[in-house]
C-alpha cells in the first residue's frame, strides 16, 4: 500500500510540475491571467503530493517494508530509529525525492511570500521554477524511482526490482532484513548536514528563478534584485551551514584529522558557494549606484548552472569521492539538463545585453571607490572559482585528452587558491573603509591607520609568543585586518550615536536597525576571520604522532600526553561490533578526563570505521585514532589540532551574521513598497 501510495503522488507530482510549466509558459508569453492562476495552483499542488510520498516513505523504512528496494538498501531491523528517518536522503533515489520535496517547498514560499510584490515577475517565476521541478520529477519517477519493489519470476533465481508488476506471474518478494546505512552515514550529521546542503542548492533556485523572470519579461530594473536578495542570503546560509556540518562530520568519522580535503564532492558544493558571496556583494554595487547590471545577472545564472553541475557530478559517477552516491543512469539526463540551460539561459541574457538592455546607470569614477573594491572583490572570487573547477575536473580533461588522469592534490590548492583567499580578507579590512564614486588614497591611509596599527601590534605579540613561520603571520596579518576593521566600523558607529546620549545597547541595536545589509554583512566578516584564525593555526601547527602502546604506555604530542590503559570488545544495539580503548588525557602533566577512541565494524564483511577520541577545548582538540590492535598492543595515530574549534564556533556566528542581514528592515520595504507604487503600471493577475 505504501509503494503504491508512493508511486500515484510522485507520478501526480510529475503532471502537475510539467502542466505547470506548459501553462505557464503559454499565460506568461500571452499575458493570460486564467492560465498563469492555474500554472501557480498546480505548482502549489506539488508540495502536499511530495510531503505524502515523503512521509510514505519514512514510515516505509521505520515499519521495515523490505519489499521496497530502496527501504532495503539503506535500513536495517536492528538499526536505531534515528538512522530510518534519515535514511530517506541516504540513498540515490530517496535524497532525490528528498530534493524535489525541498525545491517544491521553497518554490511555494517564494510563490506565496511574493505574488503580490512581485506580480510583473511571479508569470515566468512560476514558468521557470517549474520548469526546474518538472525535470527533478522526471529523474524520481523515471529513472531513479525510490518506489521500485523487489519482484520474483518464475525460475528466476534472483529477484528483480520494478516499479509495476513486471510479469503477470510475478510475485512480490519480501526480504527478511535489509542492508542498512553506508556505515559513514551512521552520524548525527546525516540528521541536518544533508538537508542544508540541499536547502543551499535547491534555494538557489529561486533567485535563478526570479533572474530568468526579469530577463524573460524585460523587467530589468532593480526590482529582481530586490525580490532575490534575501532569497539569496537564506540559500547561502544553508549552504553556508551545509558546508561548516559537512567539514565537522569529515572530523568525526573520515579519520584523518582534518575537516577539508579538497575533494571532488566538497569542491563541487563550494563553487556555487563562491559565486554566490561574489553575487551578494555586487548587487549592493547596482542597488546603490545601478552598476554591474550584465555582470550580476551572469552570476546568478553561473551560480544556478554550478549547482546543477555539481549535482551531475556526485550522481553520475564521473569524479570518484568518498561522498558520492553511486553511479546511475540519471548522469546523461543531468548532463543534457546543464547543457540545455547553459544554451538557453545564457543565451537570452546575451540578447538582452546585445540590445542594451542590462546597461550600467552610471561608470566607474575612479580607480581606488568602493566599487572598484567590489569588483575585484567578484574577480578574485571568480578566480577561486576557475581555480577549484580546474582542480576538481582536471582528471576528466585530461583522460579524456591524452587517456591518462592527472589528480591536483592539497598542494595545487595551496600553491593556487590559497593566496587568493589571502587577498579576498585584505579586501575585507580595505574596502569598508573606501569611499563610494571616488576616494583619495590619503582618506584611505587615515581612516587605515587604527585597524592597519591594531593589526601590526598583534602580529608582534603573535611573533613575541613563538610565531615563526612567515606564511603563519602574514595569514594573520592579512586575517586580522578584516577583523579590526569590522570592529572599527562598530566602534565608529556606535561613538557617533552614544554622542547623541544613547546608551551602548541602545546605540548598537539602533546600528544594526539602521542598515541591518551593512552592520549584519560586518558581523559575517567576523565570522569569516574567526574561522580564518581556526584553518590557520590547524593547518600550520597541526602536529600529529602513530606509536604502538602496550596497556599502561604512554605517548606525548606537544602539551598533551595520552596513557592507554585496556581495551575491550562490545556490541551495539544495531549489531556492530566495536573494540574500544579507554585512554586517559593529561595536559601539561595535569589530568584532565578519559577519551573513548574506537572502531566500529558494521555486517558480515565487517566493514570498519574509526571514531577519534576527543579532547575539546578553544585552545586546542586532542584527536586520537585506534588504526590497529593486536590483543593488548594498540597503535594511535594522535593529532594535536590548535584552534580548529574556532572553525565551528565561527560556523555559529556566520549564521546568527546571516540572520542579522537578511532580517526584514521595515523602513527599507516601505520605502521600496512606494518606490513601486509610482512606476508605472504592470500586469495584474485575476486573484491578486
Amino acid at each position: 500500500m505504501l509503494a503504491e501510495l508512493g508511486i500515484v503522488t510522485t507520478g501526480l507530482a510529475l503532471i502537475c510540475a510539467a502542466f505547470a510549466a506548459l501553462v505557464g509558459l503559454y499565460g506568461a508569453l500571452n499575458q493570460a491571467d486564467r492560465w498563469i492562476l492555474s500554472a501557480r495552483n498546480s505548482l502549489l499542488f506539488t508540495l502536499p503530493l511530495l510531503s505524502i510520498a515523503c512521509l510514505g516513505m519514512i514510515i516505509a523504512q521505520l515499519t521495515g517494508h523490505f519489499e521496497i528496494q530502496y527501504v532495503w538498501s539503506v535500513t536495517q531491523i536492528n538499526e536505531p530509529i534515528f538512522f530510518k528517518i534519515t535514511a530517506l536522503w541516504g540513498g540515490q533515489p530517496g535524497s532525490l525525492m528528498f530534493w524535489a520535496w525541498m525545491l517544491s517547498a521553497f518554490v511555494a514560499v517564494a510563490i506565496l511570500i511574493n505574488w503580490r510584490s512581485e506580480r510583473r515577475l511571479m508569470p515566468w517565476m512560476v514558468t521557470f521554477s517549474a520548469i526546474v521541478l518538472a525535470f527533478f520529477m522526471i529523474l524520481v519517477v523515471l529513472y531513479e524511482n525510490p518506489f521500485a519493489r523487489f519482484w520474483l519470476l518464475p525460475n528466476a533465481a534472483q529477484p528483480v526490482a520494478s516499479v509495476f508488476q513486471p510479469a503477470p506471474e510475478a510475485v512480490l518478494f519480501f526480504p527478511r532484513d535489509g542492508q542498512g546505512l553506508n556505515p559513514l552515514l551512521r552520524h548525527f550529521g546525516m540528521v541536518i548536514h544533508p538537508p542544508m546542503l540541499y536547502g543551499g542548492y535547491v534555494g538557489m533556485t529561486i533567485p535563478f528563478a526570479f533572474a530568468m523572470a526579469a530577463l524573460a519579461s524585460g523587467q530589468l530594473n532593480t526590482n529582481w534584485i530586490r525580490a532575490t536578495r534575501r532569497w539569496t542570503l537564506i540559500a547561502w546560509l544553508f549552504l553556508s551551514a551545509g558546508l561548516i556540518l559537512g567539514g565537522r562530520w569529515a572530523y568525526d568519522v573520515l579519520g584523518w584529522g582534518g575537516y577539508w580535503g579538497w575533494d571532488p564532492v566538497e569542491n563541487v558544493a563550494l563553487l556555487p558557494w563562491l559565486t554566490g558571496t561574489a553575487f551578494l556583494h555586487s548587487i549592493m554595487i547596482q542597488e546603490r549606484r545601478g552598476m554591474l547590471k550584465t555582470w550580476n545577472m551572469f552570476l546568478i545564472i553561473f551560480t544556478f548552472l554550478l549547482v546543477i553541475l555539481g549535482t551531475f557530478s556526485t550522481r553520475s559517477g564521473i569524479v570518484a569521492s568518498v561522498h558520492s552516491f553511486a553511479q546511475s543512469n540519471i548522469g546523461m539526463p543531468l548532463l543534457l539538463f546543464f547543457g540545455a540551460a547553459t544554451i538557453g539561459c545564457l543565451g537570452l541574457w546575451a540578447w538582452r545585453w546585445s540590445r542594451g538592455e542590462l546597461a550600467s546607470d552610471h561608470r566607474l569614477e575612479g580607480l581606488l571607490s568602493r566599487e572598484s573594491m567590489f569588483i575585484l572583490n567578484n574577480w578574485l572570487f571568480i578566480g577561486v572559482v576557475i581555480m577549484v573547477l580546474w582542480g576538481t575536473y582536471a582528471p576528466v580533461f585530461t583522460e579524456l585528452l591524452t587517456g591518462q588522469a592527472i589528480t591536483l592534490g592539497a598542494e595545487y590548492y595551496t600553491a593556487v587558491v590559497v593566496p587568493l583567499f589571502g587577498v579576498i580578507y585584505v579586501l575585507m579590512g580595505v574596502a569598508p573603509l573606501v569611499a563610494w564614486k571616488r576616494a583619495s588614497w590619503q582618506a584611505l591611509g587615515r581612516a587605515l591607520r587604527v585597524p592597519l596599527l591594531l593589526t601590526v601590534v598583534t602580529v608582534l605579540i603573535l611573533i613575541g609568543l613563538g610565531t615563526r613561520e612567515a606564511g603563519a603571520f602574514l595569514s594573520y596579518g592579512m586575517i586580522f585586518l578584516a577583523g579590526y576593521t569590522a570592529l572599527w566600523e562598530y566602534y565608529r558607529g556606535v561613538r557617533a550615536r552614544m554622542a547623541r546620549g544613547e546608551t551602548l545597547i541602545t546605540a548598537l541595536n539602533r546600528l544594526f536597525a539602521r542598515n541591518r545589509s551593512r552592520y549584519g554583512g560586518y558581523f559575517i566578516h567576523l565570522a569569516v576571520v574567526v574561522i580564518g584564525i581556526g584553518v590557520v593555526a590547524s593547518t600550520v601547527y597541526q602536529q600529529e604522532t602513530q606509536q604502538t602502546l602496550s596497556a599502561g604506555q604512554s605517548l606525548t604530542l606537544g602539551n598533551m600526553t595520552m596513557r592507554y590503559n585496556e581495551a575491550f570488545e562490545a556490541t551495539a544495539d544495531d549489531g556492530r561490533t566495536m573494540v574500544i580503548a579507554n585512554v586517559s588525557v593529561f595536559r601539561d602533566g595535569q589530568y584532565v578526563g578519559e577519551i573513548r577512541p574506537r572502531k566500529d565494524f558494521f555486517g558480515e564483511r565487517g566493514t570498519p570505521m574509526s571514531i577519534a577520541g576527543q579532547y575539546t577545548t578553544l585552545e586546542s582538540d586532542f584527536y586520537v585514532l585506534l588504526t590497529n590492535h593486536q590483543g593488548d598492543r594498540i597503535t594511535f595515530k594522535v593529532y594535536l589540532n590548535p584552534l580548529v574549534n574556532l572553525i565551528w564556533w565561527g560556523g555559529v556566528l556566520l549564521m546568527i551574521g546571516t540572520f542579522l542581514a537578511a532580517y526584514p528592515d521595515p523602513r527599507r520595504e516601505l520605502a521600496e513598497k512606494v518606490a513601486e507604487a509610482r512606476a508605472p503600471g504592470s500586469l495584474q493577475i485575476a486573484g491578486d
